[in-house]
């Protein structure tokens, strides 16, 4: 047995003082107050806050490193910048690349397989639209033609998670319907699709929107007539999960009142999009994804841009920084915030025992200290950080 004793849990729709009792790795029960065994292992969290361990769905680095540098140390170094702020388990992400590159990718990722923090791949790209590639290579992008869809099945089919795609692109209907053989989830995203294509990919197997309201169309007037965009869509769709990058700068605090009111928390994953300056100090340049010209970013007012600042380049934001801005500068209580940023992502991923600080789910919690930055977590109950 072990014991989490002097904690502020978050569960249960608030925030409460009660002991954790976990046995074998799970969560054997949260209570008030328990008669705890002598040979229990006893954790004092010290009145620190106690949350579900947070759950990444899409990052590229950290650190100064991004997953494309395709070496074991770049990997290494990403899961320990995440997990210093409470992450633990995460989907390496993949930005627009060329085939060799890709390729590379998978053989390194490979050995992650067996690995719990490890949670599968999320491929953003190369089958994205070119008018909303945002900071992504332009060169890079393609559309989903059956040979290349069968290479990427055909070498990381089994340790890919999702996967991002204009579906406006033609292949689209071979890529759904192959990936999702292989319980692939298939994301909208960095796509120029309208409410008719939008509607056409949900009822081909789409379920899911990268990062909403970033890459991602609203209404348009189209001669006479006024469509919605893959925003409203989304939003009215009740078994379409979002992402929301929670930087504080990508998404307005309304936008997110609005996705919170529409689809419900538990529909909602709140994701970093972190770029390889996420847990640097005092960096004012970087690269999304390759250590290429074409790939030059700035770094500035807390978010990465593209050097004309055309467009965020992804973020330089980090799990407990999440956390922290959204319940500090948006208002959003700690509960609602956990659910998004734990077990929302969670049940995407089908990761059923996860996300929630109650009875029978994983031990996997993260302790936030007095200025809501991390000071431990545990993984099935092991201290790892």
């Amino acid at each position: 047995m072990k014991v989490i004793k002097n904690g502020n849990i978050v569960c249960n729709g608030g925030i409460y003082e009660k002991l954790i009792i976990i046995r074998d790795g799970m969560i054997a029960d949260v209570c008030d107050r328990a008669e705890i065994p002598k040979d229990a292992e006893v954790f004092d969290a010290g009145g620190h806050t106690v949350v579900p361990s947070f759950v990444d769905i899409h990052l590229h680095g950290g650190g100064g490193y991004d997953f494309l540098d395709c070496t074991e140390d770049a990997f290494s170094n990403i899961f320990k910048t995440h997990l210093a702020h409470g992450t633990p388990r995460i989907c390496p992400t993949l930005v627009s690349c060329h085939e060799e590159k890709m390729l590379e990718f998978f053989k390194i990722a490979r050995k992650y397989k067996e690995n719990e923090r490890f949670l599968g791949l999320h491929l953003e790209g190369p089958f994205l639209s070119k008018e909303m590639c945002g900071a992504q290579n332009l060169d890079a992008i393609t559309e989903p033609t059956k040979e290349f869809c069968d290479k990427i099945l055909l070498h990381g089919g089994d340790i890919i998670s999702r996967i991002t795609c204009a579906p406006e692109l033609n292949g689209t209907e071979y890529l759904a319907k192959e990936f999702s053989k292989r319980k692939i989830g298939l994301s909208i995203g960095h796509s120029s699709a309208y409410a008719p294509e939008v509607e056409r990919a949900f009822s081909i197997g789409f379920n899911q929107v990268t990062h909403l309201f970033c890459a991602t169309t609203s209404r348009v007037k189209r001669g006479s007539k006024v469509y919605g965009g893959i925003a409203e869509c989304a939003l009215l769709n009740d078994d379409c999960y979002v992402e929301l990058i929670g930087d504080g700068h990508h998404i307005s605090r309304e936008f997110f009142e609005i996705a919170m009111r529409l689809k419900g928390c538990e529909k909602i994953c709140v994701v970093s999009d972190a770029m390889r300056s996420s847990g640097e100090i005092g960096i004012t340049e970087s690269f999304l994804g390759e250590k290429l010209p074409e790939n030059r970013v700035i770094i500035e007012d807390g978010v990465a841009k593209l050097p004309d600042r055309s467009s965020f380049a992804g973020s330089v934001t980090l799990g407990d920084m999440m956390y922290r801005a959204l319940t500090d500068d948006y208002g959003i209580d700690s509960y609602s915030v956990s659910v998004m940023m734990s077990y929302a992502p969670s049940r995407l991923l089908g990761l059923t025992d996860s996300g929630k600080i109650e009875k029978g789910f994983r031990a996997d919690l993260t302790v936030l200290d007095e200025n809501k930055k991390t000071s431990a977590v545990f993984l099935k109950g092991e201290r790892i950080y």
